[in-house]
């Protein structure tokens, strides 16, 4: 899973932009200013990290934390568990993973993992995207997520998705960011696992992105 990814911004770009407010403590009266505060018109993402869960919390993961060029921060915590009952099952958040930056700096996305009855582990089921300090849409394929990604600068989101097991054929879908409608859908091969010869570019693109190994990147923990 990874878990914490720092942005290598362009120097020329830093340099132009005021220095992301750390601070020392999560408690920190300047963290806390700027915690979950509207960015400036123009400021854009720095840097993200999903936290390592608390000791003892359950979870999977912690927050996932977002710092703007101007110093403001978002951070997304994971709800509090809810028990199922004879009357309801709830699916609970586990821990947030895959987070990913367009390539307009301004929009960002990331999957929610949840429980599942089925299996030991939580399972990657809902997408968000999120731009200028909010969410903007939650979107639900109707099955496990196995990849995605952004097109055209953030305007696109691709998913793929399909069963939690066995060797079914995926679902390939196009997704518009700033309404969340689904605007395309890429026909499989019916006799082999993938895409037919004729499948869009964003559909290629996108199944290349699940069949490549995974990529290193460049890492550190969460600031204080």
């Amino acid at each position: 899973m990874k878990l914490c990814t720092t942005l290598l911004v362009a120097t020329a770009m830093l340099a132009l932009a005021p220095t992301a407010q750390t601070g020392n403590a999560a408690t920190s009266p300047a963290r806390l200013a700027n915690e979950n505060k509207s960015p400036r018109p123009g400021a854009f993402i720095v840097e993200y990290c999903v936290a390592e869960a608390a000791t003892g919390s359950g979870y999977e993961t912690g927050p996932l934390q977002i710092v703007y060029s101007d110093g403001s921060r978002f951070v997304e915590a994971l709800p509090p568990k809810k028990q199922s009952t004879a009357k309801e099952t709830v699916d609970n958040q586990e821990g947030i993973s895959d987070p990913q930056l367009a390539e307009d700096r301004q929009t960002m996305g990331w999957v929610e993992n949840y429980d599942n009855c089925c299996t030991s582990y939580a399972i990657p089921r809902a997408l968000v995207l999120f731009r200028s300090g909010s969410i903007i849409q939650r979107i639900w394929p109707g099955q496990m997520i196995w990849e995605w990604m952004f097109f055209d600068g953030g305007k696109f989101v691709g998913v793929i998705s399909g069963p939690t097991h066995g060797t079914d054929i995926g679902e390939y879908k196009l997704y518009r960011v700033k309404t969340g409608r689904l605007v395309a859908e890429a026909n499989t091969n019916a006799q082999l696992p993938g895409l037919k010869a004729d499948a869009p570019a964003w559909a290629k693109k996108l199944d290349e992105k699940l069949r490549q190994p995974s990529q290193a990147t460049v890492t550190s923990p969460c600031k204080e």
